[in-house]
């Protein structure tokens, strides 16, 4: 076949309905767009990261880190004297609360040690001359990068505030550093000062290192991890990239994973295309048999009318991916909602290898469906087919049955496979399969299901049922794209469900105060312990607890581990859903700790393990005396009672303060008292525990909003390929509607008979993908779930959601054959019946 008669074959089958090949495109280009946003966004994300890691860290090879709260900066000396350490800077880290709203990131440096690895740091000081040195040195002076300027709304000269404690720091901007553009939002000052705004005398948050030349990083890291205290890790720079793409991973590629399902989904829809054009173009199928075209030329053109749909779409679904993405960055964040990167700004960032394998994706499902409508068309006998007779799908032959069986006994074994790099592979692999398998048990399924139903007395009823129980290749894809779409639909909506049921009986329990008082966001923000007492008097408090919460590390590839200080007791334990739930008799010498299901999974941890954390100035040992539920981190957690943190560390302060109120007090009034009581503090945020679980809630609804995007286009392409097919199929059918009218029948009245098939199409199809995705849920919850957050969840079912997806189902599939078979009955039946005269 040469170019210009192949070109001319393309450009006449595409162009035959520009209404169904625009939907066919629009709903590839869905598919894709959804994949490359969601992917796009977070490499943005993590971009941005990594980039302001490298700004900021300039020339250093190592960084040295430790507890979030800072660890002893005599430190600092040990590395410094190090024979392979070139240079070393020693850094305050805070991420401080802005009065009015957000945070801003503080480094603390000392100036001449940091100009020497990042010379911009200093390069607006040094700027003003003779003056610069001692202005690097003035406590009252702090420098901010651009971001943070545009964010703070200030200017050389001006004056900004940063919560500290309860009260207010406030400082002169010394000027803007031009040179830490891509920086992220961060404030630079005097590490001295640093020190004394934030209450962090003889502490530091890292050592930045150069090495000496020649020096190898991984020995250095070795060779000085003995003279570091437990929790402070030698760690290749920029390293905070690397842990922020690993703890994000396991969303990242669930929500992929979604996006390319709702692609797959859409693949459906240009096999209906497809399908539709070889019905009306069996005729011209015969001739070029007849004229010597192969079926394996035959097929290769639907192949490559599939890829031309199929590049189309994943053109424009590119472009509107990349679109989608900006916006997304704007109105949902770099975390879509999540709460990943909380306050992290991020540039737009493509990945043009990642965009184009998700394009080159949609086109080879788009391909896979050409070859799909081939198999029909290699059916065809060409004498027959001359005399334009119906051209069908292949129907799902007897060993579907079989087929199903085998798919899903081989899904079962990676039910039971551990997860690779953090990812739940083999859960993916097992719904893959059991995909694969309902699809395969649509005929067999549809058969067994038609038999038990009797045949119906009135007429249009009956007409379509036995229409149905026949089911033709077009209404068994029908069928298997609405299994797959709604599968989806129902396993995302169980899980979903069943994960908020979950976190609002465990929020129940967690947040058992009558009101919750915070100093401020970010780490800059505490109460004293004078000021604890202050407000633990004031009237209408029966009771209150404090929390204390720090982030440390235990080696340098994992990831971090949250520290809870609070008043332990029963009635916490039952709240946090502890295994087991109660509190176990002391011992001397064993303080005890409780440990997340993460930690226990990350860290091999077990109830009654000793283990070592770095909490006070000499490694603690610890008893571990329980599991705990903790949905609100996924990196691990460590629960502990205050009394046992305040001896081992010497701190007494606290970040949050949970208050019981006395019986027939007020909120609101106790709410006025403290303020009362603490004139000078400014930044407190007070807020009830009815607001705090609706609060929570919302994080969590607008967390999985994206999902439920994914969830809607998914049925939307699906039940678009049921119009498709439906259209197809009239279109074939059009001579039996011939023969219905000069029977007498009317026009409606066979419209009422093909939404009746459409209906008894999309209910076969709702309820295998119910059972579908019901079955699937149960992987999502316990396989993907646990591998990839490691928590436990209850399974709660929606019964009033399936019951309205279901209806929702059968409903539009009614309306979507009615309308989309309009056209093919609108003929004159005497035309329709001429050529069997």
């Amino acid at each position: 076949m040469n170019a210009s008669l192949l070109a001319l074959l393309l450009r006449g089958s595409l162009l035959a309905n520009g209404l169904r090949l625009a939907l066919t495109v629009t709903s590839i280009a869905l598919g894709v767009a959804l994949g490359g946003a969601v992917h796009t966004v977070h490499t943005s994300a993590l971009a941005e990261i990594d980039r302001a890691a490298h700004v900021l860290s300039g020339s250093a090879d190592i960084e040295i880190r430790g507890p979030r709260s800072g660890f002893d900066d005599r430190a600092f000396a040990a590395v410094a004297r190090h024979r392979d350490v070139a240079i070393a800077s020693p850094v305050v880290e805070v991420i401080a609360a802005l009065p009015d709203g957000g945070t801003v990131r503080v480094l603390g440096i000392d100036a001449f040690r940091a100009a020497r690895l990042q010379p911009a740091f200093v390069s607006a000081a040094a700027s003003i001359g003779a003056e610069g040195s001692g202005a690097i040195l003035d406590p009252s002076r702090v420098w901010l990068t651009p971001a943070a300027a545009a964010k703070m709304k200030a200017g050389v000269g001006e004056r900004v505030r940063f919560a500290s404690g309860t009260g207010v720091v406030e400082l002169t901007v010394g000027g803007i550093l031009g040179a830490l553009e891509g920086g992220g939002v961060v404030a630079v000052m005097d590490i001295a000062a640093a020190q004394l705004h934030f209450a962090r005398q003889g502490l530091i948050s890292r050592i930045d290192v150069r090495l000496a030349p020649g020096t190898d990083a991984a020995s250095f890291s070795r060779s000085i991890a003995g003279e570091l205290p437990l929790g402070v890790l030698a760690e290749p720079a920029r390293s905070v990239s690397t842990r922020a793409e690993s703890i994000t991973r396991a969303y990242r590629v669930n929500l992929d994973a979604l996006a390319l399902v709702a692609l797959a989904t859409g693949a459906f829809l240009v096999f209906s295309t497809l399908a539709l054009q070889a019905a009306r173009r069996r005729q011209e199928f015969a001739l070029l048999r007849a004229l010597g075209l192969t079926r394996r030329g035959i097929a290769a053109l639907l192949a490559i009318e599939g890829c031309v749909i199929g590049a189309i779409g994943a053109a424009i679904g590119t472009a509107l991916g990349i679109a989608a993405s900006r916006e997304l960055l704007k109105r949902a964040g770099a975390d879509l909602g999540a709460g990943f990167f909380s306050g992290q700004s991020a540039v737009f960032a493509v990945s043009p290898a990642a965009l184009a394998a998700i394009a080159a994706i949609g086109i080879a499902m788009s391909v896979a469906a050409g070859l799909w409508v081939a198999r029909a068309v290699a059916r065809m006998e060409v004498a027959e087919a001359l005399r334009d007779r119906t051209v069908d799908l292949p129907a799902l032959d007897q060993g579907g049955a079989l087929r199903a069986a085998v798919l899903f006994a081989a899904g079962l074994p990676l039910l039971f496979a551990p997860s690779w790099a953090g990812l739940p592979l083999g859960g993916y692999a097992a719904i893959a399969l059991w995909l694969a398998a309902a699809v395969a048990a649509v005929g067999p399924v549809c058969r067994a299901l038609l038999r038990r139903i009797a045949p119906a007395r009135a007429p249009m009823a009956s007409l379509a049922l036995s229409q149905v129980r026949h089911l033709p290749g077009h209404l068994a894809a029908s069928v298997a794209g609405i299994v797959v779409s709604a599968a989806l639909c129902v396993a995302m909506a169980i899980m979903v469900f069943s994960f908020r049921v979950s976190l609002q009986e465990w929020l129940s329990g967690v947040v058992g105060a009558d009101l919750y008082v915070r100093a401020s966001e970010g780490d800059s923000g505490f109460f004293t312990l004078e000021e604890q007492r202050r407000i633990a008097s004031v009237p209408g408090v029966r009771s209150m607890e404090a929390l204390r919460y720090d982030r440390v590390a235990l080696d340098a590839a994992g990831a971090p581990l949250s520290i809870v200080a609070r008043p332990i007791d029963e009635r916490i334990l039952h709240g946090f859903q502890a295994e087991p739930p109660r509190i176990p008799p002391p011992s001397p010498g064993n303080d005890r700790v409780w440990i997340s299901e993460a930690a226990r999974d990350l860290h091999g941890w077990k109830v009654g393990d000793r283990i070592a954390l770095p909490i006070g100035a000499k490694p603690a040992q610890f008893l571990v005396g329980g599991i705990i539920r903790d949905y609100a981190r996924t990196w691990g957690a460590v629960l502990i009672p205050i009394e046992d943190y305040r001896r081992l560390t010497g701190d007494d302060r606290a970040n949050d303060l949970a208050i019981h109120l006395s019986d027939g007090a007020n909120a609101t009034a106790v709410e006025a008292a403290i303020r009362a009581a603490m004139p000078r503090a400014e930044g407190l945020a007070f807020e009830e525990a009815g607001e705090l679980r609706t609060r929570s809630l919302a994080i969590f609804d607008r967390s999985f909003a994206v999902t439920y995007a994914l969830e809607a286009i998914a049925i939307v392409i699906g039940l678009a390929g049921v119009t498709s097919s439906f259209a197809a199929l009239a279109w074939s059918r059009r001579r039996e509607f011939g023969v219905l009218r000069f029977l007498g029948l009317r026009r409606r009245d066979v419209l009422r008979m093909l939404a009746l098939e459409g209906a008894a199409t999309g209910a076969l199809g709702a309820l295998i993908g119910l059972a579908a995705g019901t079955a699937i849920s149960l992987v999502l919850l316990h396989v993907v779930n646990r591998q990839s957050f490691h928590w436990t969840l209850e399974v709660h079912w929606p019964v009033t959601a399936l019951a309205a997806l279901v209806i929702a189902i059968v409903a539009l599939c009614a309306i979507g054959a009615r309308v989309s078979a309009a056209v093919a009955v609108r003929r004159e039946a005497i035309l329709a019946v001429k050529d069997d005269a």
